[in-house]
């Protein structure tokens, strides 16, 4: 058949003839290096740790935004009721600053978020009338 040459390169064998008659290749699948898999274990454990609170947050901005269209819809909402939805934006803004502190969200999107809140809640006031926004002064 003639000389034979064997080549080796990381995972793969390689024998072929001068001739190049026949090739047998063979590989081996390398093994996962223990530092892999704990970094495998950690982003996984990270993952669902950051997906709660990613639905927590959700959530607690869906009960906001649900109860401030409840009192916006409202023809007879007092002042004094917008005070619950204020403790129910307060443990939003909690739960988004802790997301943002532990780097579940960017300081950026916590922001947006906590300003959408902030955003709604005025609206509904000045729906009702209980906050009239100041004109800006020209300077």
């Amino acid at each position: 058949m003639g000389l034979c040459r064997v080549w080796f390169s990381g995972n793969c064998l390689s024998l072929s003839t001068v001739q190049r008659r026949a090739s047998v290749v063979c590989e081996a699948a390398p093994k996962k290096v223990d530092s892999a898999v704990k970094r495998a274990r950690q982003a996984e454990k990270r993952r669902v740790y950051n997906k709660a609170r990613k639905s927590e947050i959700k959530t607690r901005t869906k009960k906001v935004l649900e109860a401030l269209e409840v009192l916006k819809k409202k023809q007879d909402a007092q002042a004094e009721e917008i005070l619950s939805i204020e403790k129910l934006i307060g443990e939003a803004y909690s739960i988004i600053d802790k997301a943002v502190r532990v780097g579940t969200l960017h300081r950026n999107t916590g922001a947006n978020r906590k300003s959408r809140l902030a955003r709604r809640k005025k609206a509904v006031e000045i729906h009702h009338g209980w906050y009239t926004p100041t004109p800006e002064a020209s300077v």
